[in-house]
């Protein structure tokens, strides 16, 4: 068992779980730890970063009434889709919905599942429809909002801290490999991963140095969005996202926070 291979493995054992350790696999490669000084020092800063993910999502309390919240959601859809039902009772459900977030969010997960059933049409445009905030946004940047805020810290492609490792990487798996500023270059970097999107590859680097910074990259070619010739700066939720066109790549960096956030170095 080689380095890589090793690294490939341990990111299976979850901090402070004995049970993983005892598989045949994980404990060969926790043995090349007793020699390998570089791989126990990986090995020790990718369990600390689990052990922060997992704190971060132990610490949401969901309210205790979420799955009844859930189930009103579904048979105020059903309200919304009855031909009998009048405005008034639409209106009132729809009130009733914001007035508690997480019956708000069952309600979204409803109108979710109505859209990706839906037959035909394009998806974005019925997510417009239905967000008002999405409208006039690139559709690649609420794409991006959700899969940056779902991303788990064992999907990363490749864990590492070096830039230029994961450039190499990229590149040597057919995947777009950005072009880095000397400020991204010399920042610490959490991993990458790869998207398809519309049929399209997109590369995330993720950096840490203070803040967190995703750096996502794309052929310019084969991008279905159009785009402006000049750099764009957006907002959706909690995060800002800058994108501009470089050479023969599309190249979007986003931070949380808003425009005024976005770092000047970009």
């Amino acid at each position: 068992m080689d380095r890589a291979e090793a690294q490939n493995i341990l990111q299976l054992c979850r901090p402070d779980n004995e049970a993983d350790r005892q598989y045949p696999l994980i404990a060969e490669a926790l043995a090349m730890l007793e020699t390998d000084a570089e791989l126990r020092a990986w090995f020790e800063e990718q369990q600390a970063f689990d052990a922060d993910i997992a704190a971060q999502f132990e610490a949401i309390t969901p309210p205790a009434d979420l799955k009844v919240s859930i189930l009103a959601g579904m048979r105020a859809h059903q309200v919304h889709a009855e031909p009998e039902a009048t405005s008034e009772t639409i209106v009132q459900t729809s009130q009733a919905w914001w007035r508690n977030p997480w019956l708000g969010i069952a309600a979204l997960f409803v109108i979710m599942m109505v859209i990706m059933s839906a037959p035909g049409g394009n998806q974005d445009q019925q997510l417009a429809v239905n967000n008002p905030a999405l409208s006039g946004l690139p559709p690649v940047i609420p794409f991006l909002s959700d899969k940056i805020d779902g991303l788990k810290a064992w999907q990363f492609d490749k864990r590492n801290s070096d830039a230029a490792q994961l450039q190499t990487y990229l590149a040597s798996t057919g995947s777009p490999s950005p072009s880095l500023c000397d400020q991204l270059a010399n920042t610490p970097t959490i991993g990458c991963v790869t998207f398809n999107y519309n049929g399209t590859k997109l590369s995330m680097i993720c950096f840490k140095d203070g803040e967190v910074y995703h750096l996502i990259t794309a052929d310019k070619a084969n991008f279905p969005d159009t785009l402006s010739t000049q750099p764009e700066v957006f907002e959706l939720n909690d995060k800002a996202f800058k994108i501009w066109v470089e050479d023969d790549q599309v190249n979007i960096l986003t931070i949380h926070g808003t425009k005024n956030d976005m770092p000047e170095f970009i």
